[in-house]
């Protein structure tokens, strides 16, 4: 996973201002490129990302737009990055088979009531150009594309949605994702505070989902897809999230999980027991788990495991039977040779167990002097 959110990169685009009266300005765009960022770089319980993977854009005119997506394609050295392309703001349709990205500059005909083309990004100038050096697109678009885009802007019914994925699937293959905040024939809500659809996306990254729900280290879009739903019709019945998948897109991460709780372990007098009835004081011992239990009492049952784990491997198993026995470090530990961590983590995004932070280093003579035999 570590390797994986290494090759991706955000760009969020929030346009709250708008030149053409056509295109009412929005309240809650710049707050939603906020929230984003701060899930995505800052959240201590959620980030992922550092903030050099994070390219913010505010009211950008659709040159300046362009220009960012260019620049991320020409910094492309190796194919299959992943680039997580964020966008509040309002949405068009361009004739029957596209999208318009609409900018601070975009110019609405004041008859056809159309975008000028040349005045938005278009969707699928976006998806060729990534398609250059085999971007892996995860798109996700807090706008409207049907019916009412803006409180004076009337736009043909179309099917915008399945046109975008259509759009999608013919130039990035089967790996791509696809978030949209509502269907073709619906508005997307915008407020003070972000639009219902953001906050609840990010609400919900925000809050985690809980052991019931999910107990995963890591949230991905699929993770938080279900309950977005929910959140969003909740709020608000006249919109309904959409969201498509390519079938080979791989499971990359979009934040950690807060309601995920590490995995953690501490080298107790209790796990030390154990040792020593193995190390038998020098005269080692192989023992069954139930020989352990026998002699450490009941609870033993299962932790000489737990011993075995990085970075500790102080105990393995003896290959064709169902003992076990010190390993090397196991026998220079109680003999004070080497200290390990007193406790140990499984690392959240590698599931690999992992010395904790700021864990201390201690010997068999931690023990010793707790028990008064030193």
């Amino acid at each position: 996973m570590a390797d994986l959110s290494s090759r991706v990169t955000i760009i969020a685009v929030g346009i709250n201002k708008y030149q053409d009266r056509h295109l009412p300005n929005l309240r809650g765009a710049h707050k939603d490129v906020e929230k984003i960022k701060n899930i995505f770089t800052k959240h201590k319980k959620t980030a992922i990302y550092n903030s050099k993977q994070f390219i913010e854009i505010r009211d950008p005119t659709s040159g300046e737009f362009k220009e960012k997506i260019n620049e991320y394609v020409l910094s492309r050295s190796a194919d299959g990055d992943i680039l997580i392309l964020y966008f509040s703001g309002h949405g068009i349709a361009i004739g029957r088979d596209d999208f318009g990205f609409c900018t601070q500059d975009t110019i609405i005909h004041p008859i056809s009531k159309t975008a000028l083309p040349f005045s938005v990004v278009k969707f699928s100038e976006i998806l060729q150009s990534l398609n250059t050096v085999s971007v892996i697109p995860i798109i996700i678009i807090d706008a409207c594309y049907s019916g009412i885009a803006g409180k004076r802007l009337i736009i043909p019914p179309i099917e915008a949605i399945s046109t975008i994925q259509n759009q999608t699937h013919t130039i990035a293959a089967s790996s791509y994702a696809l978030l949209c905040s509502c269907s073709e024939l619906e508005p997307s809500v915008d407020t003070p505070n972000g639009g219902v659809f953001s906050n609840q996306l990010t609400d919900i990254l925000s809050e985690g989902l809980h052991k019931d729900e999910l107990y995963e280290p890591i949230l991905t879009l699929y993770d938080v897809f279900h309950k977005l739903q929910e959140k969003v019709l909740s709020n608000n019945v006249d919109t309904v999230p959409r969201m498509f998948l390519g079938s080979t897109l791989p499971k990359f991460p979009l934040s950690l999980n807060p309601k995920y709780k590490i995995d953690s372990i501490s080298l107790s007098p209790f796990y030390v027991s154990i040792l020593e009835a193995l190390w038998n004081s020098g005269k080692e011992k192989s023992l069954s788990p139930n020989e352990i239990d026998k002699i450490c009492g009941k609870g033993a049952y299962g932790n000489h495991t737990k011993l075995a784990l990085d970075p500790w491997q102080l105990v393995e198993a003896i290959p064709h039977t169902k003992k076990h026995k010190l390993t090397k470090r196991g026998k220079d530990f109680m003999q004070n040779v080497i200290k390990i961590p007193r406790k140990i983590n499984r690392d959240p995004k590698s599931k690999k167990w992992i010395e904790a932070k700021g864990s201390e280093l201690i010997s068999y003579s931690f023990f010793q002097k707790q028990e008064g035999q030193l």
